[in-house]
């Protein structure tokens, strides 16, 4: 009773999964291989296919929600009918200043908000406040959901 019930389960989970084609943009037909091939041997993967559809899976889920946990410097919030153009400013200057590091302006009504930088540990947001605060004393660090940070192949 217990097995059939499990069996359907799991093809209930996995269907969409498998169900999935591919087209440009999306993941590698299978990232298991591309490993192996550009190690040229040297890792080799021994697993159960279920084990390579929760990776798969898991993968899909990331692409649909790229964010996660982590940390951004807010250098800027104001409202009123001046603070748009002020936070352009804001950005302006910031990214004269500081051209690698992201910036973000946000609209939480009624406030204008300039956060910067993707940062996953409050440490990194840290390092980066120093430089930040020379500019933009009244900059502070608040936790946030980051982009993912790209990945080189």
């Amino acid at each position: 009773m217990k097995r059939p019930l499990l069996i359907i389960l799991l093809v209930c989970l996995f269907f969409p999964v498998m169900a999935q084609d591919e087209a440009p943009g999306k993941l590698p037909a299978n990232i298991f291989e591309k490993i192996q091939s550009k190690s040229q041997g040297k890792i080799r993967f021994q697993q159960d296919s279920l084990i390579q559809d929760l990776v798969f899976r898991h993968m899909i889920q990331n692409q649909q929600n790229p964010k996660i946990n982590g940390y951004r410097i807010r250098i800027y919030s104001d409202l009123g009918t001046h603070a748009r153009k002020e936070s352009e400013e804001y950005k302006a200057r910031f990214y004269e200043n500081f051209p690698d590091i992201p910036i973000y302006q946000d609209y939480d009504r009624p406030y204008w908000k300039v956060y910067v930088g993707d940062f996953r540990t409050k440490i990194e947001a840290i390092k980066s406040m120093k430089k930040v605060k020379r500019e933009f004393p009244a900059a502070f660090i608040v936790p946030d959901q980051i982009n993912l940070p790209e990945l080189d192949e």
